[in-house]
């Protein structure tokens, strides 16, 4: 059984380095090798949820808020795919459902208390929003349950959670000239900021996997972050 603990500790411990540049860079060009892709689903998903919020009015904000985290895990999964080199069919994207649960149970928690945190002087609502930020990532690709999830990311984040404040306030500000790009932007703009997001991930807690992972108390590396298997 592979008990990634140690490696997660270590984390904590001993901190780690945040590539910043390396982050923004790996991200696009992982997004630019199936740019195709990525650009459809985003287009196709923005598009759905316009005419959802036609025919609902003030209620399509709670559809959306309930399948966004799952429609965006499907896209994780298939950046994580072009990392290791596979070509992921475009069905791929929707594979994010079978953590439904789990990431619907991390949207409320995590929310709810965010909110908490914003209502007591904010400061404390902007740590938790950073902090969680590897949550769902967590649950999509180590299995671990919500609040597992939101705890170990609050904790590796924290170490370098200036760093991290700064990356996704760059990320928004990203998002925010896609917008204003006639709205259209936005459909490049988010994959290209999910894949970043991911690679940072890949990158501090891949690596800490692929360097301190123990099988049986005997060290053995992987390659990638390989995800949950839920055929």
């Amino acid at each position: 059984m592979v008990n990634n603990d140690y490696a997660f500790q270590k984390l904590i411990d001993e901190g780690y380095e945040f590539k910043f540049k390396q982050y923004l860079k790996d991200g696009f060009e992982l997004f630019k090798k199936e740019m195709g892709s990525f650009v459809g689903f985003y287009a196709a998903l923005f598009g759905i949820f316009f005419v959802v919020g036609l025919i609902l009015g003030e209620y399509s904000g709670l559809v959306t808020n309930l399948i966004q985290p799952a429609l965006t895990a499907g896209a994780l999964l298939v950046a994580n795919d072009i990392l290791l080199k596979k070509k992921p069919e475009f069905s791929r994207f929707f594979d994010g459902f079978k953590f439904f649960l789990p990431l619907l149970l991390l949207g409320i928690v995590s929310s709810l208390l965010i909110v908490v945190g914003l209502l007591f002087l904010i400061i404390p609502g902007i740590y938790l929003a950073v902090g969680y930020s590897f949550g769902h990532m967590f649950v999509v690709f180590l299995g671990y349950d919500y609040w597992t999830a939101m705890e170990l990311s609050r904790k590796i984040i924290s170490k370098k959670w200036f760093e991290f404040f700064l990356f996704f306030l760059l990320l928004i500000l990203i998002n925010v000239g896609g917008i204003l790009a006639c709205g259209i932007g936005v459909i490049f703009t988010a994959p290209i900021t999910l894949c970043m997001t991911y690679c940072a991930f890949e990158d501090i807690v891949g690596g800490a996997i692929r360097k301190y992972q123990l099988v049986e108390n005997k060290p053995e590396q992987i390659e990638q972050i390989e995800p949950i298997k839920n055929e």
